[in-house]
């Protein structure tokens, strides 16, 4: 329920009151209309909207909102089209004040003429979000995701991170979403969001993106003098069970020894990926969302109050009972009944299944053991390998083995070797000293040499070390590694170092491509948020005043970031702060 003071709530629960229309119309031209009583056809103000389809509860559900009126103008309908729509509701208070109500903003999509009326619908900026979804995956925790989808269609988003982060622990998972997640649409994208949360998506009163769900606690109490009619059901909905279906396998959060319904969810895309720890541990934040929601599916009408809202969790007292719905449709006129619905699926028939779903995952499940997944990488920077001894990190990739299975490892990388030099004197003859001592010299490139060191979950592979004779300039280097047997459902690490002697070799960013391929493999994470730092302290240097190093003190300057990149590479440049002096014993 929007935020309404308690005068308000009085004044739209009394016997009579006192109100009007209010809001208006910014043309495409930059002109308005205002919506007043006089302006608008008597009757023809309507919002509609809803949070589920079909008829049981669900999460991830995104609609768009509608609105329609009919206004009393001279102007062609043509110039309605893309106009934005601004309703509001206005109620005198008890003591002569009046309150404003935002209803809703709105796009201007249809226009019809009849007579001296145009009648006028329009739609929510859950239609900005109707765009496809193309270009490199979104990924990082909810909020980031949600950041990024509201930036790229032009929404505002309504929740701040701390608020996204208190629905659910999984909000702060890291995911990924991409074309080969089933969704098709940047609102696809908002719900597959919205279902990780445990709730849906909606475009809130002032045209924000807002992620929703249903309430525990009643907002509002509606006695039987305050609706005109109720249809409440005989039973309630209580869920005991929770079961996601993923491509690969299914996950189950129940309550032990207790029966009641059970959600199935067919189609979650960030519940896909990962290990089966995490994605068990998303089953169960959802379920712990879920079970609180036991309510009565019930359709209310009553006296319009707009300040009533999806997901709303209504009391319904009776003269025997004092049931409880959750809002899943809503219809307010203005002026006009309201209309208010709760669904739910009714326990005694939910037996009652159908094998349709579980062929068509059976079939895809066959045809995914089948398909082959690619994982790669490029470098995001530089990288400069010298001649110290030291290996220099160049391909980090992380692949999911969902069963046992064989893989190959492919790689080009482009270079260019910068051989040491030495100075050659060149063999001279001569009948004097002086002769000699003008003999000619020669700058000559040394040998430089290019070992490739592979690792495997961090363990050296040192039955193949590749090397590779380098002269000075550009060179093309090929590397192929097989993985002929990898334990299934399981994640891996691989890590391909380089080391050079006599001389170094410089890579240009975006001048390694990389890739992992193979059959029974699962999409990969996101950046896990694994760090690996590695640094040389050098022998330290003692006067000869001192000589007992009691300390070694040094500065460390360390900063945070949030990497956003695509399923390629992640691109983390340093951002520095400052930093507390740190003593090294």
């Amino acid at each position: 329920m929007y935020d309404v003071p308690k005068e308000y709530r009085a004044a739209i629960r009394s016997p009579t009151r006192n109100d009007r229309m209010a809001g208006k119309l910014t043309l495409t031209d930059g002109s308005t209309i205002e919506l007043t009583d006089s302006a608008v056809i008597s009757g023809s103000v309507s919002v509609d909207n809803q949070c589920v389809s079909g008829q049981e509860l669900a999460f991830g559900s995104v609609y768009m909102g509608q609105a329609s009126l009919q206004l009393r103008t001279a102007l062609s309908s043509a110039a309605f089209y893309d106009a934005a729509l601004q309703i509001d509701y206005e109620i005198q208070l008890a003591d002569g004040s009046w309150y404003t109500l935002p209803v809703g903003r709105y796009t201007v999509a249809e226009a019809e003429r009849s007579a001296a009326v145009v009648s006028l619908t329009g739609y929510d900026n859950m239609l900005k979000l109707e765009s496809k979804f193309s270009g490199s995956a979104i990924l990082g925790d909810a909020y980031t995701m949600l950041t990024q989808i509201a930036g790229t269609c032009g929404v505002e988003l309504a929740q701040s991170e701390a608020e996204i982060k208190a629905l659910s622990p999984n909000a702060e998972i890291l995911r990924q979403l991409d074309g080969s997640y089933r969704v098709s649409t940047w609102r696809d994208c908002v719900g597959a969001i919205a279902q990780l949360l445990a709730g849906f998506a909606t475009i809130d009163r002032l045209g924000r993106l807002r992620i929703v769900q249903f309430g525990e606690t009643p907002c509002v109490t509606l006695s039987e003098n305050t609706r005109t009619n109720a249809k409440i059901s005989d039973f309630s909905c209580h869920y005991a069970a929770l079961v996601i279906e993923t491509d690969t396998d299914a996950f189950t959060s129940d309550i032990e020894g207790e029966s009641g319904l059970e959600m199935t969810i067919s189609d979650m895309p960030l519940a896909e990926s990962g290990t089966a720890e995490v994605r068990q541990g998303i089953c169960d934040a959802v379920f712990a969302r879920l079970r609180a929601l036991d309510y009565t599916p019930a359709a209310v009408t009553m006296p319009g109050d707009p300040a009533l809202e999806l997901g709303d969790r209504l009391a319904l007292p009776t003269a025997d009972a004092a049931p409880e719905t959750l809002v899943t449709h809503l219809v307010w006129k203005f002026r006009g009944e309201m209309t208010l619905k709760g669904v739910g699926k009714n326990p005694y028939l939910a037996g009652a299944a159908t094998h349709t779903d579980a062929q068509l995952r059976s079939l895809q499940k066959q045809a995914d053991a089948n398909k082959i997944i690619y994982y790669s990488f490029t470098n995001g920077s530089d990288i400069k390998v010298k001649d110290n001894g030291k290996e220099t990190n160049a391909v980090n990739l992380t692949f999911v083995t969902t069963q046992d299975t064989s893989a190959m490892f492919l790689a080009q990388v482009l270079l260019t070797a910068e051989p040491d030099t030495k100075v050659v004197k060149l063999p001279v003859t001569g009948d004097t000293a002086s002769d000699f001592e003008s003999a000619a010299t020669l700058e000559q490139d040394a040998a430089l040499t290019l070992t490739v060191r592979y690792y495997l979950d961090n363990v050296l592979i040192d039955s193949f070390t590749p090397a590779q004779r380098l002269v000075r300039g550009a060179h093309a280097l090929a590397l192929f590694y097989p993985f002929p047997d990898l334990e299934g459902a399981a994640s891996h690490r691989w890590s391909v170092r380089l080391l050079c002697a006599g001389g170094g070799v410089k890579i240009a960013k975006g001048q390694i491509r990389a890739t992992i391929t193979g059959q029974g493999m699962a999409v990969g994470d996101a950046w896990d948020g694994t760090l690996e730092f590695e640094e040389l302290v050098g022998r330290p240097t003692r006067t000869p005043v001192a000589r007992k190093v009691l300390a070694i003190q040094d500065v460390i300057l360390a900063g945070t970031q949030k990497p956003i990149g695509d399923a390629a590479a992640e691109i983390i440049t340093r951002l520095l702060r400052k930093a507390p002096a740190r003593n090294i014993l």
